[in-house]
């Protein structure tokens, strides 16, 4: 029963973070259907948006990197002022630019990397048999096992103040079923069906559509794990708990 509950308020947790966020994820996923219909429907804009894939692919994973970067630490926050705090910067918004910035370069430059070893295992093309695993790997492997953690310490780290002693107190139990699992759940949510929209587009629009949707990530990211019901440093560990996380080594 107390399974249940945590699964169904790691699922409450993935919608209020949406709703609270609904505008700016209206807008982006507006400008993420503008891509399509422009490649599908002004072939001079499909053109361009050629040779930014080709710019891009040629840069490798710095340009990767930078470019994820860019869509998670400041579009996303920018979407944020504009649209919850009616253009108002704080020092808490830059702090937040800074932070993700530095966060989704190195989640770019994995993922980079990550789906390179995806082209080689399955292959490249949009079909079912292509498609199906790249999917299925990425969301029940590298999710799991790398990108969930990821974002689950660094994310907690920065509300702790970046205190390393605080946030190692707190590998324990509660870190998984109050921070890992809200995160890992509303993941599937949103990138389930985000990666399998992505990788059914033609190859020039793939690109384009995974910074706008990185950019949505930013957005409820945060908002997920503002949502903590355990107090944030005074939670102590109870006594012989399994640790299940470590350090971080998306």
């Amino acid at each position: 029963m107390e399974r249940d509950s945590a699964i169904g308020e790691a699922f409450r947790k993935g919608f209020r973070a949406a709703w609270q966020n609904l505008p700016a994820i209206l807008a982006l996923q507006g400008a993420m259907a503008a891509i399509v219909a422009i490649y599908y429907c002004w072939p001079l804009g499909a053109s361009y948006l050629g040779r930014y894939a080709e710019w891009q692919q040629s840069g490798g994973i710095l340009v990767a990197a930078l470019a994820t970067a860019c869509a998670g630490g400041i579009l996303s926050e920018i979407s944020l002022v504009y649209f919850q705090q009616a253009g108002h910067w704080t020092r808490t918004n830059l702090e937040n630019v800074a932070f993700k910035w530095i966060l989704f370069f190195i989640s770019g430059a994995i993922t980079y990397e990550f789906y390179r070893l995806q082209g080689y295992w399955f292959g490249q093309g949009t079909t079912l048999n292509v498609l199906v695993p790249k999917v299925l790997v990425d969301q029940f492997g590298y999710t799991i096992l790398w990108a969930a953690p990821f974002y689950t310490l660094t994310t907690r780290w920065q509300a702790l103040g970046y205190s390393f002693e605080k946030l190692k107190r707190e590998l324990w139990m509660e870190i998984f079923i109050e921070r890992f699992l809200p995160i890992l759940i509303t993941n599937w949510m949103f990138w389930i069906p985000g990666v399998s929209l992505i990788y059914s587009m033609p190859a020039l629009l793939q690109t384009p559509l995974f910074i706008f949707a990185v950019a949505i990530w930013g957005l409820l990211l945060p908002a997920v794990t503002k949502q903590e019901r355990l107090p944030s440093a005074e939670k102590q560990p109870s006594v012989g708990g399994p640790a299940i996380v470590g350090q971080p080594a998306e």
